[in-house]
């Protein structure tokens, strides 16, 4: 496997592709994702904080942060689907957010 993944590294690199490198997230972001500063982390942020990115308005922020107590925490975005949040706000707010703390490999 740790020989596969090298050579699959150094053919990128010797071919001159460029590989994107997700730092720590444990649920992929989307592919066209828009980075910003500074990403909240969605089990942990505020409303308010929700709110500020100006992913989606304070009433919606209260309804993740509802859901979100409601659930016990986040485990992916598919967990929002509920809320419909219209696509674009939903893009957004993937932009601006992480989950973290789920085993990319969970089998759960």
């Amino acid at each position: 496997m740790k020989k596969a993944l090298c050579a699959v590294l150094l053919a990128a690199l010797v071919g001159g592709a460029s590989l994107p490198i997700v730092a720590g997230d444990a649920v992929a972001a989307p592919s066209d994702r828009q980075e910003v500063k500074e990403r909240l982390e969605l089990n942990n942020a505020t409303a308010e904080q929700l709110a500020a990115t100006g992913a989606v308005d304070l009433a919606t922020a209260k309804k993740i942060i509802q859901l979100r107590e409601d659930l016990g925490g986040f485990q992916s975005y598919e967990d929002l689907k509920e809320l419909n949040i219209p696509e674009e706000q939903f893009k957004q707010l993937q932009y601006n957010t992480t989950i973290k703390g789920i085993a990319a490999d969970c089998n759960c």
